[in-house]
């Protein structure tokens, strides 16, 4: 079978970050030391490796009280991980491997991994690997520190609850719930079906009635349908005939219209083609009025007259400018007669002093361009001369010259020349405008040429343009005469169609109305018109049906019929559910009765087979004593609970909380024993199951713990000597600041 060779622990509670590994025997394995060491800190290692969710299990608050602390002053654990080490050689467990390796990590944040063989794995999936040899977390197995007080100080019903759990009641409980709640609703159903027939019935009853007047009222109804066939027949061949005889009207009136509208085409055509003659006539009088001959004679016109009136214009400007001339010579001759011969004299040396001035800047020009030193010296010399006549001339204008008279002269001098400057700017805007004149008549000659030379071709153009005019208004009365025609036709065609248009809406009058009639006589159905019917007597009578009608309506249901088919065919159906609904309520019924049944025999049987063993290992611990388990209720013994009677050696039979405290905890292991062996392990953990037995107890305990040993590993944590003495392998377990310590401890040390 598979075991586990060593269990190897990091940050786990009490054991350090350091790694810690503890082997395991085969067989029995002992753990041991002082209280508080730590010793069920690695039951607990044993717990959380194997997935057990509750941190309370496993004597912690929350999981990350799971973490190492630090002890006193050493670092705290960042995460928590225990692994088990198990031997695979006979291939128990269904994983390709010789040894199987179970780990599970805690973080700080609450995280958990688990590992199978250092791949990463699910919880599901490593409580699938054991559960075929080890039960899964929670089972009778693990008996944890104070749980052998917990079976002898609970109530009879939670010890029958144990019996349950080990023959699977829960699934049956399960079953019969789930055919409870399905009872449930079947009974909800059947009376909802039985309350639906309760009011279809009533109904039904109530609509008979009504259903057969409604069929009365059919029947005449389908009486009255036919009398109107017939009358429907009638009118019909009245309406027919009248149609016969509205078609051959129309057909009449149709010839007529379209024998016009021919007349009328051909009223159209002529008058196109003399629409297309005037407009050809328009067209060449258009384009003779546009010919060049006329465009040229009148734009030389046009020329002649605007070149006239600019002559005219020119003319009088030039004459006011004569005028002008005239009186600013007239101006000059006074000015002229005024002057001095002083000044004469005084213009002339002015006149000699710019002379002398220009000749200066001439030579001062030459001497800067110069570019030999002889020329320079030439050119300077003469530079001087110029500059002594200069000075001569000053000296002579400031001894001979009043500077008063000079300064009348100057002005007198300046407005002679202004006003000869505007002369000569007059003069020359009056040659000019006589030159602009000279032109101006010679242009006006050549236009006149030209015009005279157009005069016969522009005379012949307006004559055929009379010509062609007087041509096109005669066209246009003929026109007019065609148009009055055209008018004529169109009013008597319009009016026609006015009547046949009259004719056919009283003829689709006709036609809806035999239309109508046909639609009603199909609703009417097959109608045989009897020979020689008397209309008179059929609407007698459809008027008698009419007000049998008429009375009958105001109280007939005319769905009644419906109705109750469709009650009937309602309480049908409801009435196949109701006995559905029975047969499964039935059904249901027998179904649970059998789970109830297989319930009680799956528990009678488990219960008579752990009762037989809790008998026979009672007596094993106590050879003298005796006990057994008794239902509270053997006829219905879910009803009731689980009673433990014990009668220990030495003492009397008594329940089991009438008993002292040791012989309460040896009754207590003799039934968890029980349960062990009913659901047999391969791995036994046994927490301080000895704590309150006395010496002869413990050896015997310890002598079943050794036979166990043969066919399961069991891992035990005692304070005793007596289950040390047997078991295979020991370890104890010390602390040193604040770290768990394991080692060994030598069998014959203990026994001595």
């Amino acid at each position: 079978m598979p075991h586990i060779n060593k269990i190897e622990l990091r940050g786990f509670k009490s054991f350090g970050n350091a790694k810690v590994t503890v082997p395991l025997s085969r067989g029995l394995t002992a753990i041991v030391g002082p209280n508080g060491m730590g010793k069920s800190n690695i039951i607990d290692a044993l717990c959380f490796v194997l997935g057990w969710m509750s941190a309370k299990t496993m004597r912690a608050e929350r999981f990350s009280d799971l973490l190492f602390n630090g002890g006193n002053g050493g670092r705290p654990a960042s995460f928590a991980e225990v692994s088990l080490y198990f031997d695979n050689s006979d291939g128990g467990l269904q994983i390709n491997s010789k040894e199987v390796i179970i780990t599970r990590q805690l973080h700080r944040d609450g995280t958990c991994t688990y590992r199978i063989n250092h791949r990463r794995a699910t919880r599901e999936e490593i409580i699938d690997l054991l559960a075929p040899k080890m039960t899964c977390p929670g089972g009778y197995n693990f008996v944890l520190q104070g749980e052998v007080n917990r079976f002898f100080n609970m109530d009879p019903v939670e010890r029958r609850r144990i019996i349950d759990d080990l023959a699977g009641v829960a699934e049956y409980d399960e079953k019969k719930q789930k055919s409870l709640n399905e009872l449930q609703k079947v009974e909800a159903n059947l009376k909802n079906v039985e309350a639906v027939l309760a009011e279809i019935s009533g109904q039904m009853e109530n609509l008979r009635g009504q259903m057969e007047t409604a069929i009365y009222f059919k029947q005449l109804k389908r009486e009255h349908e036919q009398i109107q066939g017939a009358l429907l027949l009638i009118k019909k061949k009245k309406c027919s005939g009248a149609i016969e005889q509205l078609d051959a009207k129309i057909s009449k009136l149709t010839g007529e219209i379209e024998e016009l509208k021919k007349r009328h085409q051909k009223t159209l055509e002529e008058k196109d083609k003399l629409n297309a003659k005037i407009d050809g006539i328009s067209k060449s009088i258009d384009e003779k009025r546009a010919s060049e001959v006329l465009v040229e004679a009148e734009r030389a016109r046009t020329e002649i007259n605007t070149l006239n009136d600019i002559l005219k214009r020119t003319s009088e400007r030039k004459l006011a400018l004569d005028q002008e001339i005239e009186l600013l010579a007239e101006k000059i001759k006074k000015i002229s007669d005024s002057r001095t011969t002083d000044g004469e004299t005084l213009e002339s040396m002015v006149f000699k002093f710019n002379d002398a001035r220009n000749k200066f800047l001439e030579l001062y020009r030459s001497l800067v361009k110069c570019e030999s030193l002889s020329s320079a010296k030439n050119i300077l010399k003469q530079i001087s001369e110029v500059l002594n006549e200069i000075s001569g001339i000053m000296e002579k204008i400031s001894d001979g010259v009043d500077p008063q008279k000079i300064k009348q002269i100057d002005s007198a001098r300046a407005d002679e020349r202004k006003l000869r400057e505007e002369m000569a700017g007059l003069q020359r805007t009056r040659n000019e405008l006589a030159r602009q004149m000279k032109e101006l008549s010679m242009k006006i000659q050549e236009v006149k040429v030209k015009l005279k030379a157009a005069d016969y071709q522009e005379k012949e153009i307006r004559n055929s343009i009379e010509s062609l005019a007087s041509e096109r208004n005669a066209l246009r009365q003929k026109l007019e005469s065609i148009t009055k025609r055209e008018r004529e036709l169109e009013t008597r065609i319009r009016n026609m169609e006015g009547d046949l248009q009259r004719l056919q809406i009283q003829r689709d009058a006709l036609n809806n109305e035999l239309k109508e009639i046909n639609t009603n006589l199909k609703k009417v159905g097959e109608v045989n018109l009897p020979k020689n019917v008397d209309a008179e007597a059929l609407e007698k009578r459809a008027q008698q049906i009419e007000a049998e009608l008429g009375t009958l309506s105001e109280r007939v249901n005319f769905r009644a019929v419906q109705d109750f088919r469709e009650s009937q065919r309602r309480y049908n159906e409801e009435k196949m559910k109701h006995d559905k609904l029975i047969a499964e309520k039935q059904s249901l019924l027998s179904f649970m009765a059998e789970i109830d049944e297989k319930k009680k025999q799956v528990f009678m049987k488990t219960f008579d087979e752990i009762s037989k063993q809790f008998t026979q290992i009672f007596k094993q611990l106590s050879p003298k004593g005796d006990a057994m388990l008794k239902l509270e209720n053997e006829e219905s013994p879910f009803e009731g609970g689980l009673e433990i009677i014990a009668r220990p050696e030495g003492s009397g039979a008594a329940y089991i909380g009438s008993l002292s405290g040791g012989q309460k905890a040896l009754t207590a292991l003799a039934f968890i024993f029980a349960l062990q062996r009913y659901r047999p392990s391969t791995f036994y953990v046994l927490d301080e199951i000895d704590a309150h037995l006395d010496p002869k107890n413990r050896t015997k305990v310890a002598e079943m713990l050794r036979q166990f040993s043969r066919d399961s590993q069991i891992v035990v944590v005692t304070l005793h000597d007596s289950i040390m003495s047997v078991a295979d392998r020991l370890f104890g377990v010390t602390k040193e600041n604040g770290i768990s310590r394991i080692y060994s401890v030598e069998l014959s040390g203990v026994g001595s």
